[in-house]
């Protein structure tokens, strides 16, 4: 491993900044899409540099639609149910206060916030990440947003959802070593307090090793047996670990519609300044244009103001614009109507109907997060019982209980589960875990002792499912 020392502070490293021998083949690429991406998100939607004088206005429209489908995937916290398998009454303890702890961690970690964020995240440069570590401290997991842009992954040849190495290097000042790791002496390494030097973990499920500036710091066996990166890849093509950008298919409508809005812009600036045209003059000297001027004009000469608005010019401007905004809202399967601007009276059926392609496609993106929540709550359950001491059954699986992308389904699945439980077809306890109950055995308790307590007897222990 080469010995590169030193990193700007806060800055993302570059392969130049790498070590040797740890990037994968397309992880620079993969850097370079993420920073272009990033720009563009940002407003830096011109690709040339302005001419002088010029108008250049930037309708950020990229990053408009990806906040608003974020919005939508999580309009409210996620919550999870851990099936108990077997069904017995201790498995099912077990599973019960799992998810508890789940929701208990959720609140303490802010992951709703966090998982909004990367969503985000996912959307702009095409990957999201989050490291999951127990702290020893606080005697409880640890939940962190990594930059994907500091990560190069391994994966199996036949399979890029089995992940075999994962490598992140970033910057850390002296105290920074010291503070995260307290057991390596910023002393015995020669550190400086306030410079920043690039770190380096690597983990694969039997090993981790650390380096800081170069020189090796640990190399032993990994304390947790798994890899502690969960990556949420957007769009993954079938046989890519990593995603691809939501603003890929949008880049070049929005940058025309810069293009048509800043040049629209500039033709109804001159029009309030309006230009003045004279024909058969040899020079303009003493001629100005303003309330009161006074022109004298030879024989034959003609002076008139040039009319940029005349001719429909203005209309075919904002007939492309609004072909541009038609095409964007096309390209990024969000319909005016998620705007609440439907254009017209519609029926609810009707706007059902409209809104569907958004409806659609947060339904893709969360099949994505499944997969993402799935590895993730894993790791948390193996966590809490390994290093905190809770007796889980060995349970890991879980269920992700998405809240509805719209505010009339709720309704719906209201009436779905009262069918489904009158009819024998599913217990209370799934359906209160699918309509949001963080603790459906206390529920059902609950239950069971307002219907002794209104019927005259008393409340019995045993619950109702």
């Amino acid at each position: 491993m080469s010995a590169v020392s030193l990193l700007p502070r806060g800055a993302i490293p570059t392969s130049t900044t790498w070590p040797s021998g740890l990037l994968q083949p397309g992880d620079e690429a993969r850097f370079a899409r993420y920073e272009r991406s990033l720009a563009f998100y940002g407003g830096e939607q011109w690709g040339e540099r302005a001419r002088r004088g010029e108008t250049r206005l930037v309708v950020n429209y990229a990053r408009t639609l990806v906040r608003k489908v974020a919005s939508y995937v999580f309009p409210a916290p996620v919550r999870f149910s851990v099936p108990p398998e077997p069904d017995e009454l201790a498995v099912r303890d077990a599973a019960n206060r799992a998810e508890r702890l789940l929701a208990t961690l959720g609140a303490e970690l802010d992951l709703a916030r966090l998982d909004l964020a990367l969503c985000i995240d996912a959307a702009v440069v095409g990957d999201a990440a989050v490291k999951v570590t127990w702290d020893a401290a606080r005697g409880k997991p640890r939940v962190v947003a990594v930059d994907p842009a500091t990560l190069s992954a391994r994966w199996a040849a036949d399979d890029p959802r089995d992940l075999r190495r994962m490598v992140q290097v970033y910057g850390l000042t002296g105290d920074d070593v010291a503070d995260l790791f307290p057991e390596v002496s910023r002393g015995r390494l020669g550190l400086e307090a306030g410079r920043v030097y690039t770190t380096v973990e690597e983990w694969t499920p039997s090993r981790w090793r650390l380096s800081v500036a170069g020189q090796l710091v640990h190399d032993r066996p990994n304390p947790y047996g798994w890899i502690p990166y969960v990556v949420v890849a957007n769009d993954p093509r079938p046989f890519s670990f990593w995603g691809q950008s939501d603003l890929d298919d949008l880049a070049d409508v929005c940058r025309e519609l810069n293009r048509r809005m800043s040049k629209l812009a500039r033709v109804l600036e001159l029009s309030g300044s309006p230009i003045a045209v004279l024909e058969n003059v040899d020079g303009s000297e003493g001629i100005s244009v303003g309330p009161g001027a006074k022109w004298e004009l030879p024989e034959g000469a003609k002076a008139y103001l040039l009319d940029l608005l005349g001719g429909g010019g203005v209309g075919l401007h904002i007939d492309f614009i609004n072909l541009l905004y038609r095409s964007l809202h096309d390209l990024s399967e969000t319909p005016r109507t998620a705007f609440g601007d439907a254009g017209r009276d519609l029926s609810g059926a009707a706007l059902e109907v409209e809104i569907q392609p958004l409806v659609q496609k947060v339904g893709r993106k969360r099949r994505l997060w499944d997969g993402f929540y799935a590895r993730r709550n894993a790791l948390l359950l193996d966590l809490l019982e390994r290093f905190g001491g809770e007796d889980l059954a060995g349970l890991r699986r879980t269920t992700t209980i998405w809240p509805s992308v719209l505010p009339s389904d709720t309704d719906g699945t209201v009436r779905n589960a009262v069918a489904l439980v009158g009819n024998g077809i599913q217990s209370r306890r799934t359906a209160i875990a699918a309509l949001g109950g963080d603790d459906p055995e206390a529920e059902l308790a609950r239950i069971a002792a307002e219907m002794e307590t209104f019927a005259g007897g008393t409340p019995s222990a045993e619950p109702i499912v």
